[in-house]
């Protein structure tokens, strides 16, 4: 049933294509609580810069990344 239950934040990716031809990548993830969240994020930031900034320059375009991430919940 529709709306029955409370909406529970997920974790997911979404990649789009700036103006400017570049790629925006915002990643929704749930973290372990043992970490510090500020360190876990900026981590899941910089190792998803570099592999789409890796993927890209393996099939020829080169493209500015930026990456955005949201905790939606921890564990």
């Amino acid at each position: 049933m529709a709306g029955a239950t409370a909406h529970r934040e997920t974790a997911g990716i979404r990649c789009r294509r700036t103006p400017e031809g570049g790629w925006h990548v915002e990643v929704r993830c749930v973290l372990r609580s043992d970490r510090r969240l500020v360190d876990a994020a900026r981590q899941v930031r910089e190792d998803v810069r570099a592999a789409v900034t890796a993927c890209l320059a393996r099939h020829g375009t080169a493209a500015p990344v930026t990456v955005l991430v949201t905790v939606t919940r921890t564990v």
